[in-house]
């Protein structure tokens, strides 16, 4: 007796599932961290710079 196309689709996912739930979880930044990474963009990007209101203007 073979499994069931719809019972594979539903081992695969629960085993997605799990893996998902097990992996590592990415640590948050900090409001510090958030604004020297702003920073660092908008240096690497003027069009990011002047959305972001901080273009220096010549």
């Amino acid at each position: 007796m073979s499994m069931k196309k719809t019972d594979l689709y539903k081992n695969l996912a629960l085993v997605t599932a799990q893996r998902m739930k097990n992996s590592a979880k990415t640590p948050k930044l900090t409001a510090t961290e958030k604004a020297t990474s702003k920073k660092e963009l908008a240096k690497a990007n003027p069009l990011l710079a002047s959305l972001m209101g901080k273009a220096k203007t010549k």
